[in-house]
């Protein structure tokens, strides 16, 4: 019986090693100088190369064909062919995880006293080695502190935090990284030509996605695939082998729940499940495709931080202009709660469907920032409204005293909005972007002094941060000023032009210019004079709420808030 494609196709020699050349090199370049160590933590999760790359290692210390140890081991000399096959005598490998008590190691310190039956070097690798006992790490402690020179020891492992720190600090410890999805497609591809298997490149896709970085599991999908699908392997097949839906199906979920239809919601998700795909792989894969519209919309420009094909990264783009960045946090933590929920129910599709109209129910939820900024409008609508009766009875009251008799009032041209804008426009700019939940983007501003100037018919807007503040190189980033600028296109119909520069002396020098004298202490606690404000009596009002306790805000973020 012929090996499954991950055995035929495991790498025997450094070159062979993907996704790891960090590591290829160091080993490489510590056998040309004779650096090598006596003891080694290869680290990370399945299927990478940990054990892989440790055979190739032992292939380099014993190989025959050259006088010492070589980076391009032979292949062909008795050594390499005997640790190829997994027979070499002086190469153990012991799987920890079934081999953990001390009593083993005892039997492996005793291997370690003699020397090789025949290579220059006797390789322990011990698998899964933080399944070991406490008493068997303590049992190792002094052999691998002091052994002998012809011993080298290979720790790999899945959890190296379990490790001991004491064994940790007697050996160089390599940190394997999850293969990326381009690397891992690109050999997917070159087993598939090499296998003589036609293959659509959409299904080569998905079986890299769900090999989720480990090159093994990639392999053992592939391996699966190509005996499901004997006739070609098509996405569609792979979709059936894996328990996935087609990209549709997910879009047709999320445009449910932007429409606010609980009907075709349900309706869509029933069609779903009717395919035999279960609520537990639906939720997964909507998962995984609301947190790539997440990262399509936070960093357009990074492509390649979604692990996945054109098509789902076309999807998330085209996703990306229907939520907003705070609903698209609250659908995943709905979808990362119910995810937890399926382990421990029995009814997944009552879980599921639950789910779904949590994440329609979310998108009605507004901000309490937004709910702040609502009051505020309120406040100075009222406020406009006041002072336009005001200057209405004025104007009645001058023209009767000239005998006209009449009242001519006309009402304003410009929307309450622009009004605001033209009065404060950076009310009216921070307002935008509440409203687009750029809460990053306020982080940044809100440390800065806000001057807005007209200079031959064109607005600027100047933003003073403190000298040594980090936050304003953050702010003169092309992305930063490109959303700011659209933000200000919305709030006032103009682009400013827009600089940073940096004040020795902060941005809250001219609040102190304005006031040197000490404020006033007003009554009461701080808690009690914030339980008073206006706008918190009104937010109460809709939100029952109390306050617990208030701080003071350093000055530069005081500015930044409008406080």
């Amino acid at each position: 019986m012929p090996p499954v494609i991950a055995r035929r196709y495991r790498p025997q020699s450094f070159e062979e090693v993907i996704g790891q050349d960090a590591i290829v090199r160091t080993l490489r370049n510590a056998i040309t100088s004779g650096r090598v160590a006596h003891g080694y933590i290869f680290s990370g999760h399945r299927g990478i190369g940990k054990t892989t790359v440790a055979r190739v290692l032992a292939k380099a210390m014993n190989c025959q064909a050259s006088e010492g140890p070589t980076p391009e081991p032979c292949q062909q000399c008795v050594s390499c062919t005997e640790i190829r096959e997994g027979n070499a005598v002086d190469v153990i490998e012991i799987d920890a995880a079934s081999n953990r008590g001390i009593d083993e190691i005892r039997a492996l310190r005793e291997r370690v006293r003699y020397r090789p039956a025949r290579d220059r070097y006797k390789f322990f690798i011990l698998d899964e080695a933080h399944q070991l006992t406490g008493d068997a790490f303590n049992a190792l402690l002094k052999t691998l502190e002091e052994p002998p020179e012809w011993a080298i020891f290979v720790l790999a492992t899945t959890e190296p935090e379990a490790l001991p720190a004491t064994i940790r600090s007697r050996c160089q410890q390599f940190a394997f990284r999850a293969v990326s999805f381009p690397v891992l497609l690109k050999r997917l591809q070159e087993i598939c030509a090499a296998e003589n298997v036609a293959a659509e490149p959409e299904a080569l896709e998905l079986i890299a996605e769900a090999g989720d970085g480990s090159v093994r599991d990639a392999l053992s999908l592939l391996d699966q695939a190509v005996t499901y699908a004997t006739e070609g392997l098509t996405a569609e097949a792979v979709r059936s082998l894996l328990g996935r839906v087609a990209g549709a199906g997910i879009r047709g979920l999320l445009e449910a729940v932007r429409e606010a239809s609980a009907h075709d919601l349900l309706e869509r998700a029933d069609e779903l499940l009717a395919t035999g795909v279960g609520p537990a792989q639906i939720c997964a894969q909507m998962t995984q495709t609301v947190r790539n519209v997440l990262v399509a919309q936070a960093a357009p420009e990074e492509p390649e931080l979604i692990a996945a094909g054109e098509g789902e990264r076309a999807l998330a783009r085209e996703l990306g202009g229907w939520f907003r960045e705070e609903e698209l946090t609250r659908f995943l933590q709905i979808l990362l709660r119910v995810a937890g929920d399926f382990r421990h129910g029995q009814q997944q599709r009552l879980h599921f469907e639950l789910a779904l109209m949590k994440m329609m129910e979310a998108r009605k939820l507004s901000s309490v920032e937004e709910v702040i900024a609502a009051l505020e409008g309120q406040g100075e609508e009222g406020k406009g409204k006041r002072e336009e009766g005001k200057g209405e009875r004025e104007e009645g009251t001058a023209a009767r005293s000239q005998g006209t008799g009449t009242i001519s009032h006309q009402p304003s041209a410009i929307s309450h909005q622009h009004t605001r804008a033209a009065a404060d426009p950076t009310v009216a700019v921070r307002a935008v972007l509440e409203r687009e939940g750029k809460a990053s983007l306020l982080a940044i501003l809100g440390a800065a002094g806000w001057q807005w100037n007209e200079e031959g018919g064109k607005r600027k807007l100047t933003l003073t941060f403190a000298e040594g503040d980090g936050r304003a190189a953050l702010a003169q980033q092309a992305s930063t000023q490109k959303a700011l600028t659209a933000a200000c296109l919305k709030a006032m119909g103009a682009a400013p032009e827009i600089s940073v520069i940096l004040d020795g002396a902060g941005p809250t020098d001219r609040q102190t210019e304005r006031s040197t004298d000490p404020a006033p202490a007003l009554p009461g606690s701080p808690e009690e004079r914030a339980e008073n404000h206006p706008l918190l009596r009104q937010l109460k009002a809709q939100i029952p709420m109390h306050v617990l306790r208030t701080r003071a805000l350093p000055a530069s973020e005081a500015k930044g808030k409008g406080q």
